[in-house]
């Protein structure tokens, strides 16, 4: 019978056997100390040469006597530092190979890429571990909350006939001989089934083909999301959400204080109540603070998330913080217009430490109003029909909230990038394994450059100007003809940063300063790339290049002087149109990695 190593503490004096990994081996001789790691914990083994011979992390069934450790040997580090086994009996069950980098330090000195490529290994360090285990208790108590709220679940499909909303960041699947999409959200069905259950929830995975290379974004995500009938206002789905999260911060640091510890860190401080605030007062707030003139924007920029957390704690000395009526004409048709003011709605975020966490809001309930929005929207009836007929036989005043489940845990557990918070992220790059080392033919585009870049804005609402005009080949030359200063100009330069293509951005009355830039992002090697490694990148020559670097998937950089300009300008993909926008909106877009490395 197999004895998990946290329970042989009360076994001294008795033969056991143990399976698990060899997490480390120390050799004296004849005499060979090994750790031995199963879920449970670590245990202190002693033996000969068969054992040091093993390599770390083969896999080993070990027989032996427990008996208990010399006081002046005695590892307080360890649940079972007073104990260890001395071998009788060893068995190899599976050897393993030399190990890429040595998963038992402290900390994994890779970097995030390496980690992933070798995903099977990095699990099982502890602090990688640590992540998941917050995570599953994220989940969990996601669930417990809403049921202790009377709340039924269901599992909402991921394969969907239509795209109601239209946009470009949806996966096209080839279904026998039809087209069909993956689910972005959860939505339409949540809602339709309060027309039947009243209170529902679900933990989803969703897909958003956004083109974006960022620190927070993820194709593949889990969403947990609940939606329920018979509300009054606005204010009890923001209330249900409040409770949520604060269900699932208190179990966190209740259940998860070793991992929290292994990170240096605690969960997010929340007072009573979480403060609110709408948009416009927001966005006045942050050009009070900064004087950056954000109060016309339709949605926050992500420096306009940070600046308002900041404001938040400093304020209620709280992490978190609610946003609330945004413009209803961005929103989704379905969002239920403030009755004092219909221009915006009645839908919110939540915040926390810098980012979105939570979207919600109520809900259009009357069949007459949603049809409205059904025409004003643009959307075909047809493509909704299912939803619709919720609304048609009668639905009870409602709303609902969806969580990011990786953005929580990277928040809590203050990681730089989301895909640390997801067992196996996929993203532009990365299905598994990186795109690019799977050898495989890349998916022939449709579309050139230029044409993606201007859906891309369309699909997002963006407000910019669009010129065409001759042919340029010079910043000077794109700055006359498109009638802009020197400086709106966005250079888009291609380049290798430690041989990975990056695209750095800086105003075109500018030059690269290579060593700031270097020195800043812990570059050693930075080379700009050659005509045809532009247009390999890229599809298009040099000059043509848009500071949009995740419409071909390369990490875009930007110079904090360019986006001091009013407007920046930029040749959209082609020498021979430009396009000129406000660079919140820029940023809105791209998310960049921002810096100083001008001069």
């Amino acid at each position: 019978m197999r004895t998990l190593i946290k329970d042989t503490l009360s076994e001294v004096g008795k033969t056991l056997t143990i399976k698990g990994w060899i997490n480390s081996i120390r050799s004296y001789g004849k005499l060979v100390f090994a750790d031995i790691r199963d879920r449970s914990g670590l245990l202190q083994v002693v033996g000969g040469k068969d054992l040091g011979a093993l390599k770390l992390e083969s896999v080993v069934e070990i027989s032996g006597t427990i008996r208990s450790r010399d006081a002046k040997y005695f590892n307080d580090k360890l649940l079972t530092g007073k104990v260890e086994m001395e071998v009788k009996d060893l068995k190899l069950l599976s050897p393993a190979a030399e190990l890429p980098f040595d998963v038992h330090q402290p900390e994994l000195n890779v970097s995030l890429p390496v980690l992933l490529d070798y995903r099977t290994l990095s699990f099982r360090h502890p602090k990688v571990q640590a992540i998941f285990k917050v995570q599953e208790v994220v989940i969990d108590s996601f669930r417990r909350a809403l049921k202790a709220k009377d709340f039924f679940e269901f599992q909402s499909p991921a394969i969907i006939s239509s795209v109601p909303e239209g946009g470009a960041d949806v996966f096209k699947v080839k279904y026998f001989d039809y087209e069909v999409y993956l689910s972005q959200s959860p939505q339409l069905y949540k809602s339709l089934l309060v027309s039947a259950f009243e209170r529902v929830f679900s933990v989803n995975k969703i897909f958003r083909a956004e083109p974006s290379v960022t620190t927070r974004h993820l194709t593949e995500a889990i969403s947990l999301d609940a939606e329920f009938g018979f509300i009054d206002s606005w204010l009890e789905v923001k209330d249900m959400a409040e409770y949520t999260i604060k269900f699932i911060l208190t179990e966190v640091a209740d259940k998860c204080q070793a991992e929290l510890a292994l990170f240096n860190v605690t969960v997010p401080a929340v007072p009573d109540h979480i403060p609110f605030i709408k948009l416009r007062e927001a966005q006045q707030i942050i050009y009070d603070r900064t004087g950056r003139d954000c109060r016309q924007e339709k949605d926050p920029s992500p420096e306009d998330e940070r600046e308002i957390c900041k404001w938040a704690k400093e304020t209620y000395q709280s992490d978190l913080v609610f946003m609330t009526h945004y413009p209803t004409k961005t929103r989704p048709f379905y969002t239920y217009p403030d009755d004092a003011n219909p221009k915006y709605n009645q839908g919110f975020d939540l915040f926390g430490r810098g980012i979105e966490w939570l979207t919600g809001g109520r809900r259009i309930h009357d069949y007459a109003t949603i049809m409205e929005h059904v025409k004003e929207w643009g959307i075909d009836p047809q493509n909704i029909e299912l939803y619709l007929q919720s609304l048609r036989y009668g639905m009870p005043p409602l709303g609902g909230f969806a969580f990011g489940a990786e953005r929580i845990t990277m928040q809590i557990l203050g990681l730089a990038n989301v895909r640390e918070a997801s067992l196996f992220p996929r993203d532009m790059e990365r299905v598994d394994t990186r795109l690019s080392a799977q050898n495989k033919k890349a998916f022939p585009s449709k579309t050139d450059l230029h044409q993606k870049l201007i859906k891309f804005l369309d699909d997002n609402k963006t407000v910019y100007k669009h010129l065409e005009h001759e042919e340029t080949k010079t910043s000077e030359d794109s700055a006359k003809a498109r009638g802009t200063k020197l400086s709106q100009g966005a250079k888009a330069l291609v380049m290798f940063a430690d041989d990975k293509p990056v695209l750095i951005v800086l105003s075109a009355a500018q030059k690269l300063d290579n060593a700031a830039f270097k020195k800043q992002f812990k570059v050693k090697d930075l080379k700009m790339a050659d005509a045809q490694e532009v247009e390999k990148i890229s599809s298009v020559i040099p000059g043509a290049v848009p500071p949009f670097g995740n419409l071909f998937n390369v990490p875009t950089y930007v110079d904090n002087a360019l986006l001091k300009e009013t407007e920046i300008a930029f040749n959209a993909g082609t020498r021979k149109a430009s396009v000129i926008m406000k660079p919140t909106d820029f940023v809105s877009l791209v998310n960049p990695i921002i810096g100083d490395y001008a001069v």
